[in-house]
């Protein structure tokens, strides 16, 4: 065993869950359990996290003294703990588009919004309000794409405008047959009305509330900053976009 005893070894290890995103440390256990080995030269990879945040993890993972099976237990079981404990707490994340130089062990919008869509089932909806969308986005567009074929619903909110209509024609009428319901607001409160709001969900259970277009400035340029957020509150976001839906205040293309 290591020099930290059973107790000091489960302190830290629900240090390092409660530290970091729980998908991440989801990569860490599947990679164990398909017995691919877990190095300090491939833990980032792994992970998806750098920086400081990773340190203490790496220290355990390289640490010969430790059993990895045992080690894989607590994460598993710390894992459940963290998902029982969060049934009506939130989860957030720090995400950003920022300097690649900079590394500081948050992760970066367009892996995450890829994973986000990759997550999305058959049958469940895919929510994305936003002020611009682009076909310069090309891996998520590819991801939204995708979705739509799986049988995945895909509803975007966007801001009214000649340049919106022109890219979302490249991005699905293009290149799917099946395509997203499209939502506008049906009549503008002033000339200087827009739908500025940039928020993805997945179904009711995960949301990225970000400052980040869906355009390759907003998700691969730009130094953008954003929230993601898992949690019962994604519940309460999903309910105010249904109520703005059901009452009209944004209405379907085939209603305008």
């Amino acid at each position: 065993m290591s020099s930290l005893n059973v107790t000091d070894l489960a302190e830290t290890v629900m240090g390092i869950i409660q530290d970091l995103p729980k998908a991440s440390i989801q990569k860490l256990v599947s990679a164990w359990e398909s017995e691919t080995e877990v190095t300090k030269y491939n833990l980032e990879e792994i992970t998806g996290i750098s920086g400081p945040k990773i340190r203490q993890l790496m220290l355990l993972v390289t640490d010969s003294s430790i059993d990895h099976s045992v080690l894989n237990a607590m994460f598993v079981t710390g894992l459940v703990a963290k998902s029982h404990t969060s049934e009506n707490t939130n989860d957030m994340e720090i995400v950003w588009t920022g300097p690649g130089k900079i590394s500081a062990g948050v992760r970066s919008t367009k892996p995450v919004i890829e994973e986000m869509l990759k997550s999305a089932k058959q049958g469940e909806t895919v929510t994305i309000i936003d002020y611009r969308i682009t076909s310069n986005a090309e891996s998520i567009i590819d991801e939204l794409n995708t979705c739509l074929e799986s049988g995945v619903h895909v509803d975007l909110i966007v801001d009214k405008s000649h340049v919106n209509e022109t890219e979302l024609r490249k991005c699905f009428t293009e290149k799917s047959l099946t395509k997203p319901t499209i939502y506008t607001r049906k009549d503008k409160e002033s000339k200087f009305y827009k739908v500025h709001a940039k928020v993805i969900i997945i179904h009711d259970r995960q949301m990225l509330v970000s400052s980040a277009n869906l355009t390759e400035l907003g998700t691969e340029v730009n130094f953008e900053i954003g929230l993601l957020v898992s949690g019962p509150i994604v519940k309460n976001m999903m309910a105010l976009i249904t109520k703005m839906i059901e009452e009209e205040y944004f209405v379907g293309d085939d209603k305008q």
